[in-house]
């Protein structure tokens, strides 16, 4: 998935060659949602090098646009949004429109350490530097249901009617009926997608990702998103990819699939065919770094109030702080068939999942990892569910943010100001909660008490 840069001229050629109108200018905030414009394509070319200016504060509020305590303060001056002409693509979802990918700068062109996008950057970077090239995949699953996307945009966000009344998991048979749309997506991402099919949820579907550069991975991702909720609502349906669409459900996972390769060869570095485990030294210290940033980083897993609701015992979510060889129960799964396919699944986390910031955290704490030469300890056998004394991820948003904010790791494998603008989005996140009356409340209590 590696792309080639472009220059302004090669832009320019691009969007002539291929009709465009609109370009869609779209940087990504900490809630993995995408900010930015749509922009003619004169204009676009004209200010692409300079960068576009946006206000500071859409990097500090949460994903229904509350501010963040303080930001009016500031006078919310502006940040540049600095187009990635790598990224300049077609989107086949909307009519005769490009989209590119953007990193947010300071004003005066300097990096800004809020950026999920740069900070993704600099990670990456530190593998290159070590002599390492990353490659990673992602599973993300989505419920596609019957509810127009115009009725949801109304209100109707408590009538979640079911796709079917039964369960159809791998079913090619009941893969015909979402087609129609998994078919455009096949068209919009020809080279991204390895496959996809049913999962266990009614109108639950999953998507798999195949494995390159981090960077990459998450462009698509955060694309591929947008792209299967535009799709879906020109169907006269909608598409979700929040972790718990409703507590019959099954949930929404987004695992992530990881291994180091040689920079310079391209050979895999995690399989040692001598080993019991077939697992080499470096993929032990790559794990037990992970395993070690297992509870604080799982902020960067589970960045909303209902991500928590997905994690429940023996629903496959990786809850429990161990690992396991082939073993979907624990929180790390290492795959180690062989050479080419030698990987750890990290499975904490849901489809609502920022990938910029989980691919951060996961990189950080693997390269801390093997730079300490972290032991890995003895992985669990059977349901880890069920083994006593594994230590279990936070079960709450309020709990995970305590655990990132009051563990000196956190701001050890993350930028510290990156990591403070997690916690105060998150915050932003249990306000909204706090502070409003649910439907579940009103049936509880109304005539109760």
């Amino acid at each position: 998935m590696g792309r080639e840069p472009l220059d302004i001229g090669q832009a320019r050629n691009f969007i002539a060659e291929n009709g465009i109108r609109t370009v869609i200018a779209a940087g990504i905030d900490q809630g993995g949602i995408l900010r930015g414009k749509r922009y003619t394509t004169g204009y676009f070319l004209d200010a692409a090098a300079k960068g576009f200016n946006m206000p500071w504060s859409l990097l500090n509020t949460g994903p229904m646009d509350e501010a963040a305590p303080g930001v009016m303060e500031t006078g919310i001056p502006d940040v540049k949004a600095v187009p990635d002409l790598s990224t300049l693509r077609v989107a086949n979802w909307e009519e005769k429109t490009a989209v590119v990918l953007m990193d947010w700068r300071w004003a005066d062109g300097s990096p800004c350490p809020l950026c999920p996008r740069s900070e993704l950057k600099r990670h990456v970077a530190a593998a290159r530097a070590a002599g390492f090239r990353e490659r990673f995949a992602l599973e993300l699953e989505f419920y596609v249901l019957p509810l127009p996307a115009e009725k949801l945009r109304q209100g109707a966000w408590a009538e979640v009617p079911v796709a079917s009344r039964d369960p159809h998991c791998y079913s090619i048979y009941e893969g015909s009926y979402l087609e129609p749309l998994y078919a455009r997506l096949r068209e919009d991402f020809p080279d991204a997608i390895e496959g996809g099919g049913p999962e266990w949820g009614c109108g639950q579907f999953e998507i798999n990702l195949r494995a390159g550069d981090a960077l990459a991975m998450a462009d698509t991702v955060a694309l591929f998103k947008t792209a299967v909720k535009q799709r879906a609502a020109a169907l006269g349906m909608s598409a979700t990819f929040m972790a718990k669409v409703h507590e019959t459900f099954s949930g929404n996972s987004g695992h992530i699939h990881q291994s180091l390769l040689d920079a310079a060869s391209g050979k895999p570095l995690f399989y040692d065919a001598g080993a019991a485990d077939r697992m080499s030294p470096l993929m032990r210290h790559y794990m037990a770094g992970q395993l070690a940033a297992l509870i604080p980083t799982t902020l960067c897993f589970a960045p909303y109030v209902n991500s928590y609701k997905r994690f429940r015992e023996d629903s496959l979510a990786g809850i429990m702080k161990g690992w396991g060889v082939d073993n979907r129960t624990a929180g790390l799964r290492a795959i180690t068939a062989s050479e080419g396919s030698c990987r750890v699944e990290h499975r904490i986390g849901g489809a609502d999942l920022n990938p910029y910031v989980a691919f951060s955290a996961l990189l950080g704490a693997g390269l801390k990892g093997v730079a300490d030469k972290t032991p890995l300890p003895p992985p669990l056998a059977g349901n880890a569910y069920h083994i006593a004394d594994v230590e279990r991820v936070p079960r709450s948003l309020s709990e995970a943010v305590r655990k990132a904010d009051s563990d000196p790791l956190m701001r050890q494998i993350l930028t510290p100001a990156f990591v403070d603008n997690l916690i105060v989005v998150a915050n932003l996140e249990l306000a909204a909660f706090e502070t409003t009356v649910t439907d579940l409340e009103r049936r509880r209590c109304y005539e109760r008490v």
